[in-house]
């Protein structure tokens, strides 16, 4: 069990680490692909519930929220619009046969989902040491994730939220905060970034490994909801992609708020 969840995340992670240090353009080629895989995970998962959204729209919106930052101030908002309406277009075309509503509201979930927060690690990017706060997003997120599996696997008793996620206890959430705070400052004093003392990123790294965990129950929720334990089988014992952007969809919109806001 521990070997299954740990060694391929820390794959997964030695990619994605070499990955953030690239150029924009590389963001704007991968990104593509992650909004991609998770949107059709999501769509997957409400086809089988009973909805019939219209995915095909819904990825082209996946993809151009998750880089509407490089493509004009505007973008999001004429994506949201348009997208909105073709969608609304769909679901009063399908109303005889379906549930109009519920198709609509579940044709826009998966991009604002997954597109709209994973437009945010090309935020980050753009800023100033861009490719450091994508890193930093990526380590404390990390770090976070696996310290709340062996410690919530070793010393948990308390469950946190049963309904949603019945093996996540407070021990392991705790211990998860800290080991993300402690991320933060280590990374602070080995690799420091000018005008960001360590206590700063380990504050950082707190909200961060906060963010990860609440990400992570959210998509629980939803896999509830749609009667599913994982969104697919894409990574063999790991769950689909989905699983694995969970956390990183939520701390990538938190961090970059953070260091937007406190770099001002």
């Amino acid at each position: 069990m521990v070997r299954q969840r740990v060694l391929p995340a820390l794959v997964l992670g030695v990619a994605l680490w070499w990955l953030a240090g690239l150029e924009v353009w590389v963001y704007l080629a991968v990104l593509p692909l992650f909004a991609m895989g998770g949107a059709a995970e999501f769509y997957h998962l409400l086809h089988r519930a009973g909805h019939r959204p219209a995915w095909l729209l819904g990825l082209v919106g996946a993809v151009l929220l998750a880089v509407s930052p490089a493509l004009g101030a505007q973008a999001a908002f004429h994506v949201l619009a348009v997208g909105s309406f073709l969608a609304l277009c769909w679901a009063t075309w399908r109303y005889p046969r379906g549930e109009g509503l519920l198709d609509w509201f579940s044709t826009l979930a998966p991009p604002l989902y997954v597109g709209g927060l994973l437009g945010y690690f090309l935020l980050l990017r753009q800023l100033p040491a861009g490719d450091y706060w994508v890193r930093t997003v990526f380590l404390c997120t990390w770090a976070a994730d696996i310290t709340a599996f062996l410690v919530g696997r070793r010393w948990g008793h308390t469950k946190l939220a049963p309904l949603l996620s019945p093996h996540k206890t407070w021990e392991g959430a705790v211990g998860g905060l800290l080991a993300a705070g402690s991320a933060g400052a280590a990374l602070g004093l080995v690799w420091p970034v000018a005008g960001w003392p360590a206590w700063q990123l380990g504050s950082l790294g707190l909200l961060i490994g906060g963010a990860a965990l609440v990400g992570d129950l959210c998509e629980s929720f939803l896999k509830r909801q749609l009667g599913a334990k994982d969104s697919s089988r894409l990574l063999l014992g790991h769950g689909g992609l989905l699983d694995r952007l969970d956390s990183l969809l939520a701390a990538g919109m938190v961090a970059y708020y953070y260091v937007a806001g406190v770099g001002r």
